[in-house]
């Protein structure tokens, strides 16, 4: 019988982490097209939005190996603190880096993950079902974004029941028929017209407003259409690089409405988004 990898209420709650796993796209022909010192840079520009909320928060930690970003629950234990904290700066951590032209995908669970040293103390080891699971759960998808597995939502479900369908209702996700969450990862841009109800009354320039996220979002969003569009200009529709950019426009068309999709094209224009 194959092996289900996933959330245990018994053998997981306790000593469970919250872990988003996220992998730059496209990093091998990078690599290939890029000088060294541009690809450290690219590195770097990644690591700041984890570095920032690493130090904004305090309770999560960052591994990098190759094209992949591991950020973690550094206290064990279920929390829902750990679930909101987790999404929450899962999706401005993604939207920080398509705001600089850097496209990633991801995926979040939780479970049993290990982070210690070696024997020697030469080396730092991590390992657990909650990576494997992460690991597999973004290598599935065909798109731009980050999901969350039913092992990291479903404790929180739990606690609080139907919260994950109401959350779904405000465009926090789109749940999937396989109960796989779909982050949206413009929380500012959503939050602000949840709140504003008209999304014209955001004061300008755009550029300044609730900086970095904010801004981050309207050129993260850009970054994607722009990029969709160039593919669509050149009939290219079914290639797996174009794929995953008219997958990712259509989904983010849907979670965020016409209205708010529609406004966020004008809201970079220099006139709106640049201060005078």
């Amino acid at each position: 019988m194959k092996e289900q990898i996933g959330y245990s209420p018994a053998s997981d709650s306790s000593q469970g982490r919250y872990l988003l796993f996220l992998d730059i796209l496209g990093f091998g022909e990078l690599v290939e097209r890029l000088g060294h010192e541009e690809v450290y840079a690219t590195i770097e520009k990644t690591l700041a939005p984890f570095h920032r909320w690493e130090a904004l928060n305090g309770q999560f930690r960052t591994i990098y190996f190759s094209d992949t970003f591991v950020y973690y629950q550094e206290p064990k234990g279920y929390g829902d603190w750990a679930f909101l904290d987790i999404y929450a700066i899962g999706g401005m951590v993604l939207s920080a880096l398509l705001a600089v032209g850097i496209p990633a995908r991801g995926a979040i669970t939780f479970g049993q993950f290990d982070v210690r040293a070696d024997g020697t103390g030469r080396h730092q080891l991590y390992y657990g079902r909650a990576m494997v699971e992460a690991y597999r759960a973004e290598q599935r998808e065909k798109w731009i974004g980050i999901t969350i597995q039913p092992s990291a939502w479903r404790p929180y479900d739990a606690e609080k029941p139907g919260i994950i369908n109401t959350f779904a209702s405000e465009g926090v996700w789109l749940r999937r028929e396989d109960d796989v969450l779909l982050l949206n990862p413009f929380i500012k841009l959503r939050a602000w017209s949840n709140m504003l109800f008209v999304p014209g009354e955001v004061e300008k320039p755009y550029s300044t407003h609730d900086a970095p996220e904010f801004p981050n979002d309207l050129l993260g969003l850009k970054f994607l259409r722009e990029t969709a569009d160039a593919y669509a200009r050149r009939n290219d529709f079914l290639s797996p690089a174009a794929v995953k950019y008219h997958v990712t426009i259509a989904f983010l068309k849907k979670i965020l409405g016409k209205t708010l999709y529609s406004w966020a094209e004008t809201a970079v224009k220099p006139e709106n988004f640049d201060a005078p």
